[in-house]
């Protein structure tokens, strides 16, 4: 009994490691993050020096999305990253009409002779799109009150109205919702068994065991959002946004203790939201859950925009999903199921990844064994690559 329930425990810990390694693997670099912060205080230092209009307001320029609650995912081949930023303007937007700040954004930019070029007038936001694998939207927005981080943006591409959003208190909600359980984590378990150990992990991604399940399922969602819609007609078949796939997830979230329970759960509670849909007719309206005015019409509502061809795209994308998840968690699992998740790349690197770690917890060569097929397995239930039945290779991890 005693040999079962270790042997289960490091199922678990092997299938949460894997996952955490490929999410890490996933994610922006860190000098791509580098770069990214460097273009966007860049803009706040022209924008400070301005002498017409915003040399009169305080003003913050900060990345909102992905970048501020930690779910990057770094783009396909040939793709760009889509880098939000926000100009918070600190003066209150009965101050001023959209229109305004967004050509007083707009003037400072198209004046200097490094961003001219670059620009884009979008619906909100003034975009830059850089001789690089990434173009940076920014959202001016004024503030409602002075005691919160809320904002009022423009509305649409007329500009004549605002619409409200509060981009840190989204990212405050989410951190609050990610943390919950925070010291059960299976990784953070398994972390703290590698201090207690003096494991040394330098050469493996450094946030494997630090982030968590919630982080990590909106990673890997995301990546294969990116990939089931590569090569489709976004016209008749709409992607769904990161907004509504991350606010979905953390809504959904239970408090799961491991990346795999998440992802399973996350399946669990889209599927029904397809269902609804597909068998009911149900369109779920997503408003933002730190927008809390009384009149639900005047809520941000991030599939305010949805037509019938975003649900059915979003049902579509659904039930692929499901599919793909449960055949890699499952004992199916293999380096198609890999590639059908998560698309080609990395794959030897996070199994090799995989390898270093369990052999240094472990102080020997097991998982090596049981990759190559080279185990054991004796009467009692241990492995070990000298005596008892020999396994074949490991489905999850072979190659």
């Amino acid at each position: 009994m005693k040999n079962n329930l270790y042997n289960n425990k490091y199922e678990e810990y092997k299938k949460d490691e894997l996952l955490a390694i490929i999410a890490s693997n996933l994610e922006l670099d860190e000098s791509r993050k580098q770069k990214m912060e460097s273009a966007y205080r860049a803009v706040n230092d022209v924008l400070s020096r301005d002498e017409d209009f915003f040399k009169n307001y305080k003003c913050q320029v900060y990345a909102q999305g992905s970048l501020l609650i930690g779910t990057t995912v770094r783009p396909l081949p040939g793709k760009e990253f889509d880098l939000d930023i926000v100009l918070h303007i600190e003066d209150s937007y009965l101050n001023h009409t959209p229109t305004e700040i967004y050509d007083e954004l707009y003037r400072v930019l198209s004046r200097h002779e490094t961003y001219r070029p670059l620009l884009q007038k979008k619906n909100r936001c003034v975009r830059i799109n850089y001789n690089s694998d990434f173009h940076m939207d920014i959202l001016p927005g004024c503030i409602i009150t002075t005691d919160n981080t809320r904002l009022m943006i423009a509305e649409n591409a007329l500009r004549l109205t605002w619409s409200r959003t509060n981009p840190k208190g989204y990212a405050e909600w989410f951190k609050r919702i990610s943390e919950i359980n925070q010291s059960q984590f299976l990784l953070t378990e398994r972390y703290n068994m590698m201090i207690k150990a003096s494991v040394e992990t330098e050469d493996l991604p450094t946030d494997i065991f630090l982030k968590t399940p919630l982080q990590r399922t909106v990673q890997i969602i995301k990546r294969y959002r990116d990939l089931y819609y590569n090569n489709k007609n976004l016209n008749t078949n709409p992607s769904v946004s990161s907004v509504v796939l991350t606010t979905l997830l953390a809504k959904s979230s239970e408090g799961e203790l491991s990346i795999h329970a998440a992802l399973k759960n996350a399946v669990k509670k889209f599927r029904k939201l397809a269902d609804d849909y597909k068998l009911n007719g149900v369109k779920f309206k997503l408003y933002n859950p730190v927008d809390t005015h009384e009149d639900a019409e005047k809520r941000e509502n991030f599939t305010d925009s949805w037509e019938d061809k975003h649900y059915d795209s979003f049902a579509d994308f659904v039930y692929d999903l499901e599919r793909k998840v449960t055949d890699f968690l499952t004992d199916r699992a293999n380096e198609d199921s890999y590639k059908n998740l998560f698309g080609n790349g990395f794959y030897k690197e996070n199994v090799q990844s995989l390898v270093k770690l369990e052999e240094k917890i472990s102080g020997n060569n097991r998982m090596t064994a049981l990759l190559s097929g080279t185990a054991f397995t004796d009467s009692f239930g241990n492995i070990n690559t000298q005596t008892g039945t020999k396994n074949g290779s490991h489905g999850f991890y072979a190659e």
